[in-house]
């Protein structure tokens, strides 16, 4: 787990600009996880290590030293952040079309997306969900509110 903690600080240093969490060294990494008891067990399955490792920067800056964080939270708080990258990039991809939208608005909706599609899939009690196709609200929109889930079997 030591090795992995210092290969994925090295390599988050080279990604992040200056200004964004370039002070994240492994021996932080070690330190904060070390507060936090509840991420220090969850760390010792491979998958949740790197989700928290991701996250561990926002997480800091949501919880007190101490705080019990769930599983749930660590979730959130990567889906939050998986959300606010993607809409950048949206954002970026409609601007070189000139096109402008409200970020706020796009990510409300990929949110509220990502919720109903994680509830379909617990309802259904599947892993893998399917979109039907796109509903167009006129040509040149989508309504991302009224995706129809359908869940593969």
């Amino acid at each position: 787990m030591h090795n992995y903690i210092e290969k994925f600080a090295t390599i988050q240093s080279k990604n992040k600009k200056k200004d964004e969490n370039s002070d994240w060294t492994p021996t932080k990494y070690k330190e904060t996880l070390n507060n936090y008891p509840n991420l220090q067990k969850m760390v010792e399955e491979p998958f949740l290590l790197q989700l928290i490792l991701t996250v561990l920067p926002l997480l800091v800056k949501q919880y007190d030293v101490g705080s019990r964080i769930s599983k749930a939270h660590v979730y959130e708080v990567f889906n939050d952040q998986w959300i606010d990258i993607h809409c950048q990039n949206i954002i970026s991809k409609l601007a070189e079309l000139r096109i402008q939208m409200n970020i706020n608005k796009v990510k409300s909706t990929l949110k509220r997306y990502c919720i109903d599609l994680g509830f379909e899939m617990f309802y259904q009690g599947n892993l893998i969900a399917i979109e039907s196709d796109l509903q167009y609200q006129n040509e040149n929109e989508i309504d991302w509110g009224k995706l129809d889930l359908e869940i593969q079997y």
